[in-house]
This record gives C-alpha cells, structure tokens and sequence, in this order.
C-alpha cells in the first residue's frame, strides 16, 4: 500500500479564510534542473533522490499541487529517452546511463503525494552558452553529430532551426516518446523559441529554402513556432488527451499596437518593456485563437505597479485566456524575494499577487505558478505566510472540462481500518481521488464539499491514511473520483446509504429560444441536498464539441462571465446535479440559438429559423420530410424556389446575393417575415 503525506486539517471553517482559499486553483513549482538551479546539487544517486524527496515533502505540505519537472533542458534527457542522450545535469557525462530513472522516480513520488506531475521541456535549446557538447560530453546522439546541419548557431546559444520540418517533427517524436513511456500528468514548454536577442541571418539558408514568397520574414518565424505547438498539441490529443499542455511565454505579448489592432486586442494601458513577439517569434495570442494550448502561464517576473505592473498585466492575461476558453495561471518571480535584490519583492508582495491572480479569473481556474522551488520551498518565513492565509487549505487543480470525458462512477466498498480509509473503483480511464473530512458540527450544512476547508488531499491510490484526530465519529469522511481531466465526480461517504438521483429541471432558456446575442441567463431548479451544479454549453447535442463547463453551488448563470461565449449559432445546454452518495445526473438537454437579430420562428411548430450573417439556417425539429421552400420579397418576387429534403437538424439555405432587409420566407404552407 503506498504511503501519502497528509496535511494538517483544521477544525475551524472560516468564512474570512475560505474567501482567499478557493478548492479549485494551480499551486505548482517550476522545478529547474538546468544548471542544477533547483536540482540536484549531489553527485550520489541517493543523495540526489533524498533532496529531491525532501523538496517534495515540503512542496506538498504547503498545500501546493503541482510540479513542474525540467526534463529536457538542452537536447538531452532526465529520463529514458529513445532520441536523445541523459543529461549531465544529473552530474554525469552526457548520455551515460544513471543508476535511477529520474522522471520515473519524482513521478512516482509526486503521486505518492498527491502532487500532478507536468514533464517541463524546452523545444530548440541544444547549448545554453554556444560552446557545444565536446570531451566526455560528445555523445553519438548530440544533434551536431547526427544532424549538424539542424542547429543555428547564435553568440550565445545554439538552437534547433525551428524552419525545418525534421526538427518539428523529432520534437512531436520526444513528446510522444515520452507519453507512451510516463504517466506524466502534463506537457509544459517555457520561453525559449528563437533566442532572445533577435535572429538576423542565422537562419539564412532556411529563409531561402522554406520561407514563402510573399510572407515576411518575421511572420514566417512565428508560423515556423506555431506549427511545432500545433504538431505537440496534436500529438499529444492522439496519444493521451487528459494530459494537460501549457506554454509559459514571456509576460508581455507585444508592445506594437498594430499587432493588437489587427487581433482586435486592447493592450494594458501604461505597460512598457521588451517585444517578444518581434524577438523571439513568441505569439501566445496565436496559440489561443487556433487551440493549441490547454493554459498559458506568462512569466509576469515584475511587481505591483511600474511600467511593467503585475496589477495591469495579470487581470489582462486573463482576460485573455478567458476569451478563448482555456486556462491562465501567472508564472510569478518568487526568486526575486530569495535573492533579496528587490526591496519589492517580499512575501506581502507575492500574496498580494496570487490574490490578484484570483481576483482577475472568472473561470473557477485560479493559478500561482512559482519560480523557482528553492526560492521558497526551504524558507520559513514564507511558507509559514503562505499557510497560514492564502495555502491554508488544498486545492484541487482546475479542471480541463471543455474535452469530452467518460462520466465516472462512484467509489465503492468504503471502509476503515484504523486511519486508513479505503474504497475500490472500477479505474475506467485514468483516475485519482479527493478525500474529504467534515466536522459533524457542519456535516449538514449546504454545499459543504464544494468548500476548500473540508478537503483533505488528494491520492492516486485507492486508499488515505487519515490524520490522528480525524475519526468517524467526530467527521463526515467521503470520496470522489477525479479523472484525468481533473473532473470532478459525486461523493461517496463512509457510513451512509445510496440515494436516488435526482436530475436539475431547467427552466430558462425555454427550448429552441432565440437571442440575439450572448447576454443569456441560464436557471434551473434547485435539488434538495445538491451540493453542486455543473452547466455546460456545446455546439452539438453529442456534447462532443464542449465550450463551456462551469461548476457552482448556485442555480443560475449569466453568459458574461466567459468570453469565449461570443460565435452566432446553434447551441445546446445541460446541467448535472452533483450529490453525495449518488451517480451524477444530467439533466434532458435544451437547445437555444443565437442570432444577429430576431430569428423568427415560423408557424408550424416543425421548423424554426435562425438568420445569421446573410445566411438561412432552418431547424427541423420533427421528422425528415421533403417540403417547398421560397424566398419571396415584400412586393411578391421569388427570390428563391426549391423543393428540398429537409433532414433532422439543421439545413442552410444558399441564396444570391441580397440587400439587407424584410423578406418573406415560405416552407410549405407556413410563412414568415424574416430580416437578412
């Protein structure tokens, strides 16, 4: 039975402290490996895993859930890599075989701990200072051996062209090559593309070779990146597609109000600094508008106020991971505290940060993502800040709920052995679990596990020692599976019996309402002893093509809230009840459209329509049928006249060219004023 490390729980539930402890945030660690800044600082393989779980400990008992683990640094590998060599920093030669396998062993221990695991890779690093891989560190798989004609070479680094096709695809085979071999939890890149500094004519035979006539230089360096982010999304979507990838860009997208104006994108207001876009080919906004990304983690490396204004940064990021449905959790300077170079930089300064984090997020994906782990992991004063107020509690890591996912079931055969609690589950797919611990002065109080005060931790096995003061008799003790995704699912708690679902009844939109916008609230019933409700949004009745997933404990939910929401169209929602001691339900689905003005519907309750941009879409909501459909203008001259099969779903009507105004739509014998 593996062993967990468990955090202290407190009896007490405050209001004033759960308000600054959310249950869902990102609490990681960039744990660096290049040049052995975080790890490991020994040559002896047992001295390396005793520091490495010391970090762990500690990293875990501040109530942080993350790690992010540097595994390919420059080309080579913290783990069994079939293309590349080990790395030295692991304080041998380069591609000599290590006595342990170090991803294996900090993955294995991280989830012995409760903690995620994301494999953290740079893509084009090959030399970090220029002076190749030469003596005991040439090795037969260092690319200037096996491919020279790969790598640029810059006065202070030599990186892999990001123009080749070779190279993009032998940086899809890495990452594939280690999800098929790693349960890893996540795919992280950092900032190194192009190098900063700028390129000028290091890639010149590329430019000739590669680069399209008519696109420029500089934006064909920036496609050159975003395919390789779009090849390493694809891939890992094909292999494992629970597995979260993020990218952690340099922290101001541009500072050329052009580039926005052209993206329809306000810049913050007062913000100065370096062009990354233009310097490093580094284009996040790209990456968010094709969906190649599961969250972003810009490196916001400055304080509060000043041209470079965390304050002004942060809530702009994330707006705009917002705007494009995915995550953001702010990479933040923890290393400028422990080096004390900074007045600014004090533990005050770095709450005060990841309270903004939670105050710029409207999407139930608060993240404070720290760099580095031995800025903090070790310093008293700081941890002790941080428990005693902002990680007070666990957290569960936002989830990745816009994919489509198996629903789970509940755990069963709850049972404890001493303070060992134990269950089974079926395991379909890959799974972990939440334990929770409820004061039988609160056991009855609603909504009480959607709180951070009552969650324990979290296991990747099917079983929880419990802290010595928490007993049966004294605590309402319960489990839920999360799955890959972070998804949460229902409760099981020890001691009680099933109880019957109860599905939500919705009651606003009515079905098959138009809008002529997204200004949309949506309501439903409330459930007795629901604990949760989860709404989602799709653009299909399958719900395989997800927009939107929100969980919360209250019955109602204004569409403002998630930018993404903005397309015209058909659209379907649902809403799951969330309930101790029973599977979760979902509701019946309910269909609304969004136009860009009134789409009428017609008087047969067979159809309706909905007209957007120029376009007629007709809904058949009945059987397929063959009916004649006519266009007519207001005077009486057809425009349009066709018998068509109307299947069920969905028919767009194409038509001429027409000025913009009242027509007359006919299907059959019903007809109705429409407006293009």
């Amino acid at each position: 039975m593996k062993r967990i490390f468990i955090p202290a729980f407190c009896l007490v539930i405050g209001v004033t402290v759960f308000a600054a402890n959310p249950k869902r945030e990102m609490r990681a660690t960039w744990l660096t490996t290049v040049n052995n800044i975080d790890w490991p600082t020994s040559m002896s393989p047992a001295l390396q895993q005793r520091e490495m779980l010391r970090m762990l400990d500690s990293i875990q008992s501040l109530n942080m859930n993350t790690v992010l683990f540097q595994v390919r640094d420059c080309a080579d590998a913290f783990y069994n890599s079939a293309y590349e060599p080990w790395s030295s920093f692991l304080k041998i030669n380069r591609g000599q075989q290590p006595e342990y396998d170090p991803l294996a062993f900090v993955l294995e221990e991280c989830h012995k701990r409760g903690l995620s695991c994301h494999a953290w890779m740079n893509p084009y690093r090959y030399s970090r200072t220029g002076a190749k891989w030469t003596g005991l560190n040439d090795h037969p798989l260092n690319y200037e051996n096996s491919h020279p004609d790969w790598l640029l070479y810059y006065s202070n680094n030599i990186i892999l062209d990001p123009a080749l096709p070779e190279v993009r695809q032998r940086i899809k085979d890495v990452v594939g090559d280690l999800l098929s071999k790693y349960d890893v939890d996540g795919i992280i890149f950092d900032d190194y593309f192009y190098p900063y500094g700028g390129t000028t004519t290091q890639d010149a035979a590329s430019v000739e070779k590669y680069k399209p006539a008519d696109m420029n230089v500089h934006d064909w360096r920036r496609d050159n990146v975003n395919r390789m982010v779009k090849d390493v999304y694809d891939t890992i979507q094909a292999v494992k597609p629970w597995v979260t990838f993020g990218i952690s860009p340099f922290g101001i997208w541009t500072t050329d109000y052009s580039v926005a104006q052209k993206e329809d994108i306000t810049l913050p207001v007062g913000i100065t600094g370096g062009n990354m876009y233009q310097e490093i080919y580094c284009d996040p906004v790209a990456w968010l508008k094709e969906g190649t990304v599961d969250y972003i983690s810009p490196q916001l490396y400055w304080k509060t106020g000043g041209s470079q204004d965390y304050a002004k940064l942060c809530p702009w990021w994330a707006k705009l991971a917002n705007r494009f449905g995915v995550h953001f959790y702010s990479s933040m300077a923890v290393y400028k505290y422990a080096e004390k170079t900074d007045a600014a930089y004090t533990v005050a300064e770095l709450q005060r940060q990841t309270n903004t984090n939670r105050s710029s997020s409207t999407d139930n994906a608060f993240g404070a993502v720290f760099y580095n782990t031995r800025a903090f992991v070790f310093d008293n004063a700081f941890r002790k800040e941080f428990k005693a107020k902002e990680f007070a509690y666990p957290a569960l890591p936002p989830a990745v709920n816009w994919k489509p996912a198996q629903e789970q079931p509940m755990v069963t055969d709850l049972a404890l052995n001493g303070q060992t609690l134990t269950w089974k589950h079926p395991n379909t797919g890959k799974v972990h679990y939440a334990v929770y611990a409820v004061p039988n002065a609160f056991r009855n109080r609603a909504s009480i596990f959607s709180t951070a005060e009552v969650l324990l931790g979290i296991t990747y096995d099917t079983s929880f020692t419990l802290p010595g003061h928490i007993t049966a008799s004294s605590y309402k003790l319960a489990v839920s599976v999360l799955d890959g995704y972070n998804n949460e699912y229902s409760l099981r708690v020890y001691g009680e019996p099933e109880e019957q679902a109860v599905a939500a009844v919705l009651s606003q939109p009515a079905d098959h309402q138009v809008f002529p916008d997204w200004h949309i609230t949506f309501r439903w019933n409330a459930v007795p002893k629901a604990d949760s409700y989860v709404l989602q949004i799709a653009k299909d009745a399958e719900f395989r093509e997800i927009l939107m997933t929100h969980e919360q404990t209250g019955t109602s939910f204004n569409s403002s809230a998630r930018l993404n929401l903005k397309e015209l169209g058909e659209y379907y929602w649902r809403v799951k009840v969330r309930k101790a001691n029973t599977d979760d339900v979902w509701s019946a689905p309910r269909r609304l459209l969004v136009g860009d003005y009134d789409a009428l519907p017609l008087l047969s309750p067979d159809f309706s329509v909905l007209v957007t941009d120029g376009t007629i879409l007709i809904h058949n909501h009945a059987a397929v049928q063959t009916a004649d459909v006519a266009l007519y203008s207001l005077t009486g001259q057809t425009l349009y006249s066709q018998s068509l099969s109307l299947p069920v779903g969905q028919t767009a009507l194409t038509l001429p060219v027409l000025p913009h105004g009242l027509y007359l739509l006919q299907i059959g014998a019903t007809a109705s004023k429409i407006r293009l």
